[in-house]
């Protein structure tokens, strides 16, 4: 059993009282499987893609999205730093500008701006996008599994030890924002604020 709970689907945070262990054993972990993993990662979106769900998308291969798509990272408004190595990838995909805009202030991104950005690579209309998606997955699958392996490692190779790099540095600064009170102070203060709002 992980000492975390899960909050609003994505976020993993610390149990009060308990060790800042759980993002070095979960997201760690998590995040670096995105890395090493051998196979190429295709992911469709057809709704939101929030904090995490969205700072993975660079570590995954092809990504489509449905037209009503959204990508959004708060961490800042929700008291963490960037995690998924999105401190890196963002920065490199989207410029800084963007990038800063949506780590630091939670700047919301449609289907049709990730795309143009090249976080997604295509956008489907919301009525045909499962057919589009199983189209073009089928046509990926008639290739070689060896040779999609082994393009993949092409391209992704360079950025492996980079990624992982940051992936740690990332993860670290969690723990240390999660082992010091006055993080975890301002952690839980804006939790219980949204708790009132509901």
């Amino acid at each position: 059993m992980y000492d975390f709970v899960p909050v609003s689907g994505v976020c993993i945070v610390p149990c009060p009282g308990r060790s800042s262990r759980a993002w070095k054993v979960v997201g760690r972990d998590f995040v670096k499987a995105f890395i090493q993993f051998k196979k190429p990662i295709v992911v469709a979106i057809n709704g939101p893609a929030l904090g995490l769900g969205a700072s993975i998308l660079p570590l995954c291969d092809i990504v489509w999205a449905s037209e009503k798509a959204w990508f959004q990272t708060p961490y800042a408004t929700i008291r963490l730093t960037p995690a998924g190595c999105s401190s890196y990838t963002f920065p490199q995909i989207l410029g800084v500008a963007l990038a800063n805009e949506m780590l630091f202030c939670g700047r919301k991104l449609t289907a049709q701006e990730a795309c143009s950005r090249g976080l997604v690579s295509q956008v489907f209309w919301p009525t045909t996008f499962s057919q589009e998606v199983m189209l073009r997955v089928k046509e990926m699958a008639s290739c070689s599994a060896v040779v999609l392996e082994e393009s993949k490692c092409l391209v992704r190779s360079f950025l492996k030890a980079v990624l992982e790099d940051v992936n740690e540095k990332e993860c670290l600064m969690l723990k240390q924002l999660w082992s010091s009170s006055k993080g975890l102070d301002s952690l839980f203060s804006y939790l219980q604020d949204k708790i009132y709002e509901v």
